[in-house]
């Protein structure tokens, strides 16, 4: 297999939608599942972000499907409906399904017009960049797709191919617990069952390496170790630092 990745960047004012993402730098969005045939394009993204971004995500969300002068990237004319699937302070699970009429289409749609059927297609939003990782059998070719996009992209969008790769590794925002050291885990489910990573602290390292009979030096390795690891799965998004969302300085 090969993978295709590449970005899109926005100016601001060009999209609404797009636009919340360029004024909130902690919110994103990624793919769980995306799904294109001739006519439609249906896909669950998960949205995440701080509550006053996510609130207006929501307006911006709404106002889209209520627009009846939508237009895709390469401006051709779309029709968008959405669902609201879940919804927590600090994220939302979105639904949406659209489509587009004749001219230059979107990239799902390029890519499955011509790559054809058997296509894994995952996304990623942040800031002013749209980012798409794209997996086709190892005879696909891009060039067409990038020659059709860059003919009709909108004003205020660049694309921009960031690699071509044979044997990837495809996204995964679901890490099993398979994939953590069992002594690691075990670790991790001590600092939970003794409340170490609640607030207040309700246990040091310390403590509760002395209650369990460990060294503490080891149920800390353990505990950072396995902290690392599961960090490193859930931003396992190829995002670009330059994107990321500041850091608030403390008070």
């Amino acid at each position: 297999m090969r993978e295709f990745a590449f970005t899109v960047t926005y100016e601001e004012g060009v999209d609404d939608l797009v636009d919340v993402f360029i004024r909130n730098p902690g919110l994103s969005s990624y793919t769980r599942s995306c799904h294109v045939t001739g006519n439609t394009m249906w896909r669950v993204d998960n949205v995440s972000g701080p509550r006053e971004a996510l609130s207006a995500y929501d307006r911006a969300l709404d106002r889209l499907s209520r627009c009846s002068s939508l237009r895709g990237i390469g401006g051709c004319e779309m029709d968008f409906e959405y669902e609201t699937l879940e919804s927590h302070p600090n994220g939302r699970v979105i639904y949406s399904r659209q489509s587009e009429g004749e001219g230059c289409r979107s990239i799902p749609y390029l890519a499955s017009e011509y790559l054809g059927d058997g296509l894994l297609l995952h996304a990623k939003q942040r800031g002013d960049a749209y980012r798409w990782q794209i997996l086709a059998d190892d005879d696909a070719a891009m060039s067409e797709v990038y020659a059709e996009l860059e003919r009709n992209l909108l004003d205020g969008l660049t694309l921009e191919l960031d690699r071509v790769e044979h044997g990837p590794e495809w996204p995964d925002r679901d890490p099993t617990p398979a994939e953590l050291p069992a002594e690691q885990r075990a670790a991790v489910e001590l600092a939970v069952e003794y409340g170490y990573y609640e607030q207040p602290r309700q246990a040091s390292l310390q403590e509760i390496a002395s209650a369990e009979d460990i060294p503490t030096s080891t149920l800390q390795y353990r505990v950072t170790r396995a902290e690392a690891w599961l960090a490193k799965a859930y931003l396992r998004d190829g995002t670009p630092p330059s994107n990321r969302a500041p850091l608030a300085s403390s008070s």
